[in-house]
C-alpha cells in the first residue's frame, strides 16, 4: 500500500502546473525574419510567426539550429524552458534557437506566453498541431538541424539540465558550448 501512495505521489507531482520563478519577462521577441532560412528548401509546411502575419516553411530554417517545439500548458515544457533561454542567451552566436508553440489557444496567447516567460527567441505559431506531421505528436520536441540543414537527432521528451543540452549540442551540432 505504501509503495501506491509514494507512485500517485510522484505522478501527481509531475503532473500539476510547473512555474518559472526564475524566468525574467521579455518585452519583445526576436522578429522572425531574423531567422537564418536556407531558400533551396522552403517547401514543406508553413507556420506563422508568433510576432507578425510572416510565414516560414520548417524545412527552410537554415542549420546549425535548435528547434524547441512546446505549448504553454505542457508542465515538461515549462520544465525545460529555462536551457533554451540559457542556450540562446550563451550560444545564439553559434546558432539559432526557434521555438514553435502548438496548440495554443490564441495568437496572443502564445506571444503573451513568450514574453512573460522570456523567451526571446524567434516563435512560430501552430495552432491547430499540423506541425505534428513532420515534428510527431506529443511536446517537447526538440530537434538539432546541422550546418548542413540535415535533422541529425530529435529528442522526444524535456531537456532537463543545460549540462544535458549542452551535451546534445556538441554530439549533434559538433558545437562546444561548454
Amino acid at each position: 500500500m505504501r509503495i501506491w501512495l509514494v507512485l500517485l505521489s510522484l505522478l501527481l507531482t509531475s503532473c500539476s502546473a510547473q512555474s518559472d520563478e526564475s524566468a525574467t519577462p521579455v518585452d519583445s521577441l526576436a522578429p522572425c525574419s531574423s531567422i537564418k532560412t536556407n531558400t533551396s528548401a522552403s517547401d514543406g509546411m508553413l507556420l506563422e510567426c508568433l510576432d507578425s502575419d510572416d510565414e516560414i516553411s520548417i524545412k527552410s530554417i537554415a542549420g546549425p539550429a535548435v528547434i524547441s517545439v512546446w505549448a504553454s500548458w505542457c508542465t515538461n515544457c515549462a520544465a525545460q524552458r529555462k536551457n533554451f533561454i540559457k542556450l540562446h542567451e550563451e550560444a545564439g552566436d553559434l546558432l539559432q534557437v526557434v521555438g514553435v508553440d502548438v496548440e495554443e489557444r490564441s495568437k496572443d496567447d502564445g506571444y503573451n506566453h513568450a514574453l512573460e516567460n522570456g523567451l526571446a527567441f524567434p516563435q512560430l505559431y501552430d495552432p491547430d498541431g499540423r506541425s505534428t506531421n513532420y515534428f510527431g505528436p506529443g511536446v517537447p520536441i526538440t530537434q538539432f538541424i546541422n550546418k548542413e540543414g540535415v535533422l541529425t537527432f530529435q529528442k522526444v521528451g524535456p531537456i532537463f539540465t543545460y549540462e544535458e543540452m549542452q551535451e546534445l549540442v556538441k554530439e549533434y551540432l559538433e558545437i562546444d558550448i561548454g
